[in-house]
C-alpha cells in the first residue's frame, strides 16, 4: 500500500495525517502541477491556501507530514514538493485495479483518461449478467464473478472498485477481500463491513447531493 512518512510529536510519538488532510494533500498536488507547467520554481504556502481554501497555517500543518521541504521567505520547491506528495500518497507507482459491475457508471470510468495518467491501470472486469460476461470493453473481457479468485490471481489487482446494486455490495466486497484485495473503492449505496485490514472509500453520490441541497437551502436561509 502506500507509503507514509510520519512526523514525530514533541514526545516522539508518530503523528500520521487525517484523511482530511490527505484530501488536501491531493489538492495541493494538482496545483503544484499546474503551477510547474506555468514555470513556477517555487510556491508558498499562502498560494497554495488560497487555492484550496484554507488558511496558510494549515497548508504547513499538512505538509509537515510530508519533512521539511519549505523555507521561510523562499517557499517551497515546486518539483520537490510534486515529489514528496506523490510519494506519500502512492502515486509514485502503477496500482493495479479490478472492476466489479459493468454498468453505466464502470463504463464512464473506464473512459476517464485521468485513471491511467495517476497510475490507476484497470486489469480485469467481473459482472453477474451472464449476458455481459464474455464480452470485451476498452480490450479487457468480462469475466463472471465466479472466476474472480483465479483471475485476480494471474493479474495481480491489488485495488477493487465496486460499481453494483446495494443489495450485491457486500457480497462482492467480501469476494474481493477473500481474493486478496486489500482497498476498495465502493460506489454502491451500502454500508459494508469490512476486516480491518482493508482500507475503504466509499462515494455515494446520493449523499453529495444531499449535502448540497443542504448546503444551499442553509444559504438562503
Amino acid at each position: 500500500m502506500a507509503r507514509m512518512e510520519v512526523s514525530r510529536d514533541g514526545n516522539g510519538v508518530e503523528s500520521r495525517p487525517s484523511r482530511a488532510s490527505v484530501g488536501r494533500l491531493s489538492l495541493y498536488l494538482r496545483r503544484l502541477e499546474d503551477l510547474e507547467r506555468e514555470g513556477s520554481g517555487t510556491v508558498s504556502s499562502v498560494q497554495l491556501g488560497d487555492a484550496v481554501g484554507v488558511t496558510d497555517a494549515q497548508v504547513r500543518k499538512d505538509l509537515a507530514h510530508i519533512g521539511s521541504l519549505g523555507q521561510p521567505g523562499i517557499g517551497y520547491p515546486t518539483p520537490e514538493l510534486i515529489t514528496a506528495i506523490r510519494r506519500v500518497l502512492g502515486l509514485d507507482r502503477e496500482w493495479s485495479v479490478a472492476v466489479v459491475g459493468i454498468g453505466n457508471l464502470s463504463r464512464a470510468l473506464l473512459r476517464y483518461r485521468g485513471f491511467p495518467q495517476r497510475g490507476f491501470r484497470i486489469v480485469a472486469l467481473f459482472d453477474t449478467d451472464a449476458s455481459k460476461v464474455g464480452q470485451r470493453l476498452d480490450g479487457l473481457p468480462i469475466h463472471s464473478l465466479d472466476q474472480l479468485p483465479e483471475v485476480l490471481a494471474e493479474c495481480k489487482a491489488e485495488l477493487g472498485l465496486v460499481a453494483v446494486p446495494a443489495e450485491a455490495a457486500q457480497k462482492v466486497a467480501d469476494a474481493l477481500v477473500a481474493a486478496g484485495i486489500r482497498g476498495l473503492l465502493n460506489f454502491a449505496p451500502a454500508v459494508l463491513r469490512l476486516p480491518a485490514n482493508v482500507n475503504l472509500v466509499s462515494v455515494d453520490l446520493t449523499v453529495q447531493l444531499e449535502q448540497l441541497a443542504f448546503l444551499v437551502q442553509m444559504s438562503a436561509d
